[in-house]
């Protein structure tokens, strides 16, 4: 009897371990989609660039894919002025989406890109825009108000409002913005007429390509941002 409990004593220690074993073996390729056929490594002072519907860091380009970038776009400011993609080439860009009624991570969100107006301030190669989820009750006039109520300095930070079905596809097809999954959601009776914003941040350099994805809520992540910038500058 002792020699048998013993032995499942063993058994019981050693299953663990068996299962390490196999987790090292496992191929890391199988975590990602099948799309993912190489891994980059990341690279000290240099940006990746994003490939994919899985946004997939790439360091090193070796394929002749075209990266993630802004798709194009026409919308109003809260100054009434037509801004469209062609007002990000040759600048540094961060883009968001929020809307002016959102009471949860909006404000957080809207506060620590605060802190990346006054980090460039000055520089004017750095530019912000943050795109309504809510366009037909954000009118140019109630984004003025909300960016006068939040010190948004209007040379420096754009909030755009425009058609929503040119936003929303904007949102999903270049950043993967939209955290509602119409499919996945019929629950909750979700459509491709609803629209959910992430809280990521996004940065795109002066080519218009995808360059970083932040963590818009999380101070720490903004500071990561503004030093991608300062990486991103050095490209100029």
């Amino acid at each position: 009897m002792e020699i048998r409990s013993n032995f499942k004593l063993f058994c019981y220690l050693l299953f663990p371990c068996f299962l390490i074993f196999q987790d090292c073996k496992k191929d890391p390729q199988e975590e990602y989609s099948k799309e993912i056929t190489s891994f980059s490594i990341p690279q000290k002072d240099k940006l990746p660039l994003y490939f994919g519907k899985d946004l997939q860091p790439v360091w090193e380009q070796e394929n002749t894919d075209q990266p993630r970038v802004i798709s194009k776009f026409i919308m109003k400011d809260q100054e009434n002025q037509n801004v469209s993609e062609d007002s990000c080439k040759g600048k540094i860009t961060i883009v968001s989406f929020f809307f002016t009624r959102c009471a949860g991570i909006c404000p957080t969100i809207t506060n620590n890109l605060s802190v990346v107006q006054k980090e460039f301030g000055l520089d004017p190669n750095v530019q912000i825009l943050s795109f309504s989820a809510t366009p037909d009750l954000d009118s140019p006039t109630v984004l003025k108000e909300y960016g006068a109520k939040r010190k948004i300095r209007y040379e420096k930070w754009k909030l755009l409002t425009g058609n929503q079905k040119e936003i929303y596809n904007l949102a999903r097809d270049s950043f993967n913005a939209d955290t509602a999954i119409p499919k996945e959601d019929a629950k909750k009776k979700l459509t491709e007429n609803d629209f959910l914003h992430s809280d990521h941040v996004y940065l795109l350099d002066p080519q218009l390509r995808l360059r970083g994805i932040y963590n818009g809520k999380m101070r720490s992540s903004i500071e990561e941002l503004n030093s991608d910038i300062s990486v991103l500058k050095k490209e100029l």
